[in-house]
């Protein structure tokens, strides 16, 4: 993955990579935003919206059936802490997701 920074202040909005012949935009932890063409068309949407999907509803599939609308409440490039339900308050569960789960195909979500 190569990452992506906002040029004004070096703030990384995500990544782009390329699999398959197609080049992937990213989010910090890892999920889909977008496939493109070309490379700028993934970074261009990364730098786009990068970081505000961070503020969106996500549906988390996992591997063994499990489905549910979740908040983030937090993203890095190694985990990515979800509130389980489709609002993030006090008492509501959590789940901490690595990086290296979304890409094993354990979890994956979806905006």
């Amino acid at each position: 993955m190569e990452d992506v920074r906002r040029p004004v202040d070096g703030e990384l909005c995500g990544h782009v990579e390329l699999r398959d012949g197609s080049w992937f935009a990213l989010v910090v932890f890892g999920a889909v935003l977008g496939r493109h063409v070309t490379r700028q068309d993934a970074v261009d949407q990364v730098l786009a919206e990068g970081l505000a999907s961070l503020a969106e509803r996500w549906t988390l599939r996992g591997a063994d059936g499990f489905d549910e609308v979740v908040c983030i409440q937090e993203a890095s490039e190694r985990t990515v802490t979800v509130a389980l339900g489709y609002y993030s308050m006090p008492g509501v569960p959590n789940l901490i997701i690595a990086s290296e789960e979304l890409q094993a195909g354990a979890w994956s979500m979806h905006r």
